[in-house]
């Protein structure tokens, strides 16, 4: 639903607001401003599109005259979008940036049926199409396979919306490129068991009584056990838990925003595993979007940026760059690849890391797109 800009929701007060698994349906971003060089800044927010299973929002300076836009596509991975919440603001300070925000599937009635990896893919092509022309697209880890995907097929059908600019960070675009322990694990177990055994049914005090989800709760044990592995030593955890160096620690502090979780619906979370982590759809060419095959190959106008952590235990280096190789029509000039030294999968997009070093180059492969 289109309308006029209105002053974006207002921060959370306070510390462990957000952890846990008994969430609504969407969490503020909470940026009513920004800071710009010592100045604080007005940010708006327009709800752009409202679909039971997400909101596509657009945030935008009130203080200054109309930027070019950009996307942000999150994972459905559980989180919800606060989590990228550094990558927003230090976007907004250049860009009109919408947003993409999954709904907590435990309160979307079932009436609205299921909302699988090809419904996915569906969104970010509708979200591309509604910002219109000259836009970009950044991508995060589970969100990169869809961007790509509806990149793709904007590219070959000659939508005057195809982005100018895609850069996937983190994205299991090929898992197997170099599959880090999480891929094996996601292997290790046939796909009928996603299908059975770590699904339930919610619970009737929602509005989703009776969807068949993967559970937050469930999400928030594999959550906490990664967290307890690496909270010693010199690992990212263990320096974001010592220093949380986000833009606003005191209102959202780093923990919190990763273990405030949502239901993810089953559907999607069995299809996901499957096209991406079993079958490698998209690497092996065999990924369809509404009964066609996508064809990355097609792309030739979009210049691709990879954004991977040396040290990601998520997805690793490689399996992002792997998107190169799908995209031959590309001239080199409008490919980009960054290795981030020393770099865990959370300070890709959160943090000091994230600000002070992929986000310029970012910002810089953009406007040289552009």
């Amino acid at each position: 639903m289109d309308g006029a800009y209105s002053r974006s929701d207002s921060p959370m007060t306070g510390s462990r607001l957000w952890a846990g698994a008994d969430q609504p349906a969407l969490r503020a971003l909470g940026v009513a401003r920004m800071r710009v060089g010592t100045e604080g800044a007005p940010v708006g927010r327009r709800e752009v599109r409202a679909h039971p299973f997400y909101i596509l929002s657009e945030l935008t300076r009130l203080d200054a005259p109309p930027a070019e836009p950009l996307l942000i596509v999150p994972p459905i991975s559980g989180q919800f979008a606060p989590l990228l919440r550094d990558m927003i603001v230090t976007l907004l300070a250049r860009y009109r940036v919408f947003v993409l925000d999954w709904v907590n599937a435990r309160h979307v009635p079932r009436t609205a049926g299921s909302f699988g990896f090809e419904a996915n893919i569906a969104a970010v092509h509708a979200a591309i199409r509604a910002m219109g022309s000259g836009g970009h697209v950044v991508a995060l880890c589970q969100g990169g396979v869809p961007a790509l995907a509806a990149t793709a097929r904007l590219s070959e059908a000659g939508d005057p919306a195809v982005p100018a600019a895609l850069a996937l960070i983190a994205a299991p675009v090929d898992a197997m490129a170099n599959p880090t322990g999480l891929v094996r694990l996601l292997r290790d177990r046939p796909i009928s068991w996603y299908r059975t055994v770590p699904l339930w049914p919610v619970s009737h005090r929602y509005a989703g009584a009776g969807r068949m989800v993967y559970p937050a709760w469930m999400q928030l044990a594999a959550v906490n056990s990664y967290i307890g592995r690496r909270a010693t030593g010199d690992a990212e955890i263990a320096r974001k838990m010592r220093h949380d160096d986000g833009t606003d620690p005191g209102h959202f502090p780093f923990l919190d925003l990763c273990t405030s979780v949502m239901d993810i619906d089953g559907e999607n979370y069995v299809e996901n595993i499957a096209r991406v982590f079993h079958e490698r759809a998209l690497a092996r060419g065999r990924l369809l979007f509404e009964g066609a095959p996508v064809r990355p190959d097609a792309m030739s106008g979009t210049a691709l940026m990879t954004v991977e952590g040396e040290v990601d235990d998520i997805a690793a280096p490689g399996q992002t760059a792997a998107a190169h190789a799908l995209c031959p029509a590309l001239p080199a000039r409008r490919r980009g690849r960054l290795v981030v030294a020393d770099c865990g999968h959370f300070s890709l997009f959160h943090g000091a890391r994230w600000r002070d070093e992929i986000a310029p180059a970012l910002i810089d492969f953009v406007r040289n797109a552009a």
